[in-house]
């Protein structure tokens, strides 16, 4: 029986490891991307059309605005 309790037990606490190995990838991610407020696929999609329709003169830049 101890060999039997020790296999599950060491399942277990490989199985919590890998769970909050996990946890600390995610956590550190949307830590990282908070902080550099990185562009997510759909986002970095839009931008590229944006640019692209600047650049073919579909859109022009808005210039009624001033900077203070």
């Amino acid at each position: 029986m101890p060999e039997r309790f020790g296999d599950i037990l060491a399942l277990v606490m490989s199985a919590l490891a890998v769970g909050y190995m996990v946890y600390e990838i995610d956590r550190r991610r949307r830590k990282l991307h908070d902080l550099w407020d990185v562009l997510d696929g759909e986002d970095a999609l839009l931008t590229e059309r944006l640019e692209d329709m600047v650049v073919s003169g579909e859109l022009q830049p808005y210039t009624g605005a001033t900077l203070a």
